[in-house]
């Protein structure tokens, strides 16, 4: 490939790749005067998916800062928090995730105040009839087949986007391990 032509390809490629990373959710860009933290006392860590009962976070509280302590907050800086978009990795040497979830609940949390959440959802009990979950249940052998364990863990990615009532995006991101199991008797 001559020197021209080579550049050239090189320039596309990198608008290219520009491009795909312009396709992600807008709203993760954090324009706002405020960013969110989030406290979790007790999180979940084993989950029997021998109970078809949907994963949920016991207690998990929401709050929102200033940026600068010099920034005066208003009402117009409080956050509606609408999708949530929870991705898993395998923590445990598998390969095959669960699938991602998307959850569209509005959450409000005022500006420099917090929200608390009693048993919100994280992720759904359908899940568990999936693979690589599925593997878990007896008629499948109740062996996860890439490890040779009775269980499955998972590293729940958590990302929760949405904007200020002035329309400025936030979001919150945070991970949850969870090791997933079926109780035989």
């Amino acid at each position: 490939m001559k020197p021209n032509r080579f550049a050239l390809f090189a320039l596309l490629m990198v608008a290219l790749v520009g491009l795909v990373g312009c396709g992600s959710n807008s709203s993760s860009k954090t324009e706002a005067e405020i960013y969110l933290s989030q406290n979790i006392p007790t999180g979940v860590a084993d989950v029997d998916i021998s109970v078809p009962v949907d994963v949920a976070i016991p207690t998990m509280t929401i709050n929102s800062h200033a940026k600068s302590a010099a920034t005066v907050l208003s009402q117009q800086d409080d956050a509606i928090l609408t999708e949530w978009v929870v991705t898993c990795t395998r923590s445990d040497g598998g390969t095959v995730a669960s699938p991602q979830w998307f959850n569209f609940e509005q959450v409000y949390v005022p500006a420099g105040g917090s929200t608390t959440l009693t048993n919100y959802r994280i992720f759904p009990s359908d899940y568990f009839r999936q693979p690589p979950l599925n593997q878990l249940l007896p008629e499948n052998g109740n062996v996860d087949k890439e490890t040779g364990k009775h269980n499955i863990r998972e590293r729940l990615h958590i990302a929760i986007y949405g904007k200020t009532v002035a329309g400025k995006s936030v979001s919150l991101e945070f991970d949850q391990n969870i090791n997933f199991f079926y109780v035989t008797f």
